[in-house]
């Protein structure tokens, strides 16, 4: 685990701020497989979607040159040709589904744990965890294994929010769900606000971006973190 190199968004990294912030993180590596198994819809109209953000050159894009990784068609054969990973947002369940049936599950991880850069947003933040039971999703796919990459030792919460104004007087809250994932599981939960990400690599992990994370420790407060602090973790092998 720890020559993984991860950048984990809330949401799509499509604003400038976050698009640079990709094109950073991938340094030299300009061939990026796009993996976009997390759509149940239109999987090649998504890919050209992300294609016409992240290719062009700064300041429109992120000058990257993305591949179609599709998990359905010879997924191996295209994640090898890359340079770098980026896993799409979209259902977390039907994500993991196809990553564990078409032999990407492991594949990823090894290669990423192996050198090769991954990002995701949404979903493609969520697998990234030691499982997905913290998403917002539904599983409408009756996925029975919720095992995922564990390049990170946290589970992420993406697109959190502390509290909705519009919600009636004590509806339940994401930090009401994560204490009852808690009463179960001991690993922590970081939950991402839209425009914040984080970056793990070599046992540490940081906050970045225009917004903050919280961080749910079981039996401890949350902690609010802001961008440029680092997540209070004991480094993980």
């Amino acid at each position: 685990m720890s020559q993984a190199r991860v950048q984990l968004h809330a949401g799509g990294p499509l604003s400038s701020s976050a698009k640079a912030a990709l094109a950073a993180f991938f340094g030299e590596r300009r061939k990026v497989a796009f993996l976009t198994a997390a759509s149940l819809n239109n999987e090649e109209s998504y890919f050209e979607r992300v294609r016409q953000a992240l290719e062009p050159a700064q300041p429109q894009g992120a000058g990257l040159s993305l591949l179609h990784l599709r998990w359905d068609r010879q997924p191996l054969e295209t994640l090898g040709r890359a340079e770098a990973l980026f896993v799409g947002g979209g259902n977390t369940y039907a994500l993991l589904q196809r990553l564990q049936s078409s032999g990407l599950l492991d594949a990823v991880r090894d290669k990423v744990r192996a050198g090769l850069p991954y990002a995701g947003s949404s979903a493609g933040s969520n697998v990234a965890g030691p499982n997905i039971l913290t998403t917002n999703d539904w599983n409408v796919v009756g996925l029975s294994r919720f095992d995922a990459l564990g390049l990170v030792p946290f589970n992420i919460n993406p697109h959190y929010k502390e509290a909705d104004p519009a919600m009636a007087r004590f509806s339940e809250t994401r930090d009401d769900r994560i204490a009852e994932y808690h009463a179960v599981r001991a690993n922590p939960v970081l939950g991402i606000e839209e425009g914040s990400w984080v970056e793990a690599e070599s046992g540490r992990a940081e906050i970045l971006g225009l917004s903050r994370a919280k961080f749910f420790r079981r039996g401890q407060a949350p902690q609010w973190l802001k961008s440029g602090e680092a997540l209070p973790l004991p480094p993980w092998p």
